[in-house]
């Protein structure tokens, strides 16, 4: 019977070495786990306060480069702000020109390219042109020449245009050509007068 209980002693005493074993692997485990979780706590709030850094950075440079774009975006805006009312007041200008000036306008333009016309057979296409206007062209060009004048409603502006039979030029001169060449000439001019000097 002694050696039963010897031997239930030593399990007793085996078993109870196993559970302080076993106590002591769990509350070091959870001394780990403990760690752990304060390491990776430290980490997370270190990762969250170089990503907030990182944000505010970017939000920072972000802000700056558009600050530094708003003088720019507000100059273009003015630019064609001014271009568009610019070019609002001179086709209202030109619209209600007087038709003779503007038939003057058009002969004096066709008087620099007459050489150009007259040598190979062409039609000069007109539309809204006064009857002195047209009397002037045709004597540009005179009788019997090769010439055509012709009447052309379907063009969507006042003017001419020119088209040799052999196509190998095209000439307008037209209120878009007149807006076109104001708008590239006199400009700075037209904008004072509109706007006011800039000085």
């Amino acid at each position: 019977m002694e050696e039963i209980r010897g031997t239930e002693a030593l399990e007793r005493e085996i078993l109870e070495d196993a559970r302080k074993r076993a106590d002591r692997i769990i509350r070091k485990a959870e001394e780990n786990a403990r760690l752990l979780g304060a390491q990776t706590e430290h980490r997370i709030k270190e990762a969250k306060a170089a990503l907030l850094s990182e944000y505010q950075i970017k939000k920072r440079t972000a802000e700056l480069e558009m600050l530094s774009r708003l003088p720019l975006e507000k100059a273009r805006l003015d630019i064609l702000y001014r271009d568009e009312i610019l070019r609002k007041a001179l086709k209202e200008a030109l619209a209600s020109m007087n038709p003779r000036l503007f038939g003057l306008w058009c002969v004096k333009r066709l008087v620099c390219q007459v050489e150009l016309v007259r040598k190979s057979p062409a039609k000069v296409l007109v539309h809204g042109l006064d009857s002195e206007t047209m009397r002037d062209i045709g004597a540009l060009f005179g009788q019997g020449s090769d010439i055509s004048i012709e009447e052309a409603p379907t063009m969507k502006v006042r003017g001419l245009i020119v088209e040799p039979m052999d196509a190998s030029y095209r000439i307008s001169i037209t209120e878009n050509d007149l807006l076109e060449w104001l708008l590239d000439e006199k400009r700075g001019e037209l904008a004072a007068a509109l706007f006011g000097s800039s000085d």
